[in-house]
């Protein structure tokens, strides 16, 4: 990424600050400010440790480092955050012995979701607010910034959806970290390692479905800083993922304690009262998150807010409530959501509840947005037929069979042709007046078979 134009700038607070092209949509941008001296020998800290960023293995596609030409004070950086909305900003002081950062983190927009969590699986989110931290190095170190650098990429890759590459910088930041820290920075250090280690849980459990490594690092996390609704939603989630729902709910209800307007700690309640069964009390539970989220004013409230009715829907659906379920996949489609899951399954909710205009309709809009997903194609074929759309469902089972046909493995073939197989036949208790066509095509799906 191509560094922006300097200029000069007097900001509102009565500093003379560069003028550079302020983070643009997408773009991870990193300010790094001179540190202050007080007192030791003068060392180029922030300069040393933007050059490090530059020089990491494919810097230019994973943010674009800035630098201040001096130390600015500390009530010129509501300014600066504001003016040029870095992702992070990097200012600090020094001494002989110590170095003191202050990183100002504004997340600049919610990450990709993971694929596990997009088709229904368990829903965390990272936090978007602000956050400042504060940190400490030993001056004595070779590289007593290094645990910070590697955070910045990390970060980098994080927010930017690209986790399985974030993984290892952010394990290396946790090991960096300096292991002697005086007292009265220890309060603060540790919020910073808290913060890193949601991000591990979140990696481990959200992307990677590994709940045992999610809930080691989410205790971690929850001990250096239990005052963090979002390191209890981490650990509930992962008791309730590994099946000590009561603890969940417990974990849940005491931080509602001292954290009454969370809407992710209510969120997270629903899920588990769902997994638990009680669907009268995980309504009640969606119900408040989106009336404490209100009207979404930016796309990650609004994301936010379909996540919560995909996620509603989902275990409405599975807990006979086909009707309910369509709502819900619906208003999550209204709020922006148009991937192949909340379609396909808005499709089979409306199938469920009668409603074969809806799931057609739906149906092809999957089938668009992922051509290549088998179960998608076949089900698109059976909606067609519910729809008495007969000529239509004859050409999707043609192409349904034909990706399935691709499949190497004999036994993952079968699966797919015994799961058509068996909805066809489901179909034909609803519909009898169309068995003729039904047994037509499961002829088709037999000879395709073998």
């Amino acid at each position: 990424m191509a560094t922006g134009a300097w200029l000069m700038l007097r900001s509102p607070t009565g500093i003379t600050a560069p003028a550079f092209a302020p983070a643009q949509q997408g773009e991870f941008l990193a300010v790094i400010a001179p540190f202050q001296r007080k007192g030791g020998d003068p060392q180029p800290i922030g300069s040393t440790l933007a050059n490090d960023l530059r020089q990491t293995p494919d810097a230019q596609d994973l943010y674009r480092i800035e630098t201040l030409p001096r130390a600015p004070l500390e009530r010129s950086l509501p300014d600066i955050m504001e003016t040029y909305a870095p992702a992070v900003l990097v200012t600090g002081t020094y001494d002989g012995a110590t170095i003191l950062s202050r990183i100002d983190l504004r997340p600049p927009g919610l990450p990709r979701t993971p694929a596990a969590a997009a088709n229904g699986g368990a829903v965390i989110f990272p936090s978007l607010e602000p956050a400042t931290y504060r940190t400490y190095a030993p001056q004595g170190n070779d590289k007593p910034l290094q645990y910070l650098q590697t955070w910045i990429t990390g970060q980098s890759l994080f927010w930017n959806g690209r986790y399985k590459k974030a993984l290892p910088f952010l394990q290396e930041a946790v090991r960096l970290l300096p292991r002697q820290v005086p007292v009265e920075q220890r309060q603060d250090m540790d919020a910073f390692a808290s913060s890193i280690n949601w991000q591990l849980g979140y990696i481990a459990g959200v992307v990677d479905q590994n709940w045992q490594a999610a809930r080691d690092y989410f205790e971690m996390a929850q001990r250096q800083n239990p005052n963090d609704p979002l390191t209890v939603v981490g650990l509930a989630m992962s008791y309730a993922q590994l099946g000590n729902l009561p603890g969940a709910q417990a974990l849940i209800l005491d931080a509602l304690r001292a954290q009454p307007d969370s809407w992710q700690l209510y969120f997270a309640l629903g899920q588990i009262a769902l997994i638990q069964g009680d669907t009268s009390a995980a309504n009640a539970a969606f119900d408040k998150a989106i009336a404490l989220i209100g009207e979404p004013q930016t796309p990650d409230r609004q994301r936010a807010l379909a996540d919560i009715y995909t996620t509603r829907g989902v275990y409405r659906m599975d807990h006979g409530d086909p009707e309910g379920a369509k709502a819900d996949f619906q208003k999550a489609i209204e709020l922006g959501r148009s991937d192949a899951f909340v379609q396909g399954s808005l499709a089979w909710a409306a199938y469920l509840a009668g409603d074969y205009a809806t799931a057609v309709a739906a149906s092809a809009a999957a089938v668009q947005a992922d051509p290549e997903r088998i179960d998608l194609a076949f089900n698109h074929g059976l909606l067609l037929l519910a729809a008495s759309r007969v000529d239509e469902a004859n050409k999707a089972y043609d192409h349904a069979i034909e990706l399935t046909l691709k499949i190497t493995d004999q036994l993952e073939r079968s699966q797919h042709f015994g799961v058509a197989y068996h909805d066809l036949d489901t179909l034909r208790q609803k519909r009898p007046d169309l068995e003729q066509d039904i047994l037509a095509i499961q002829k088709r799906i037999e000879t395709a078979n073998g």
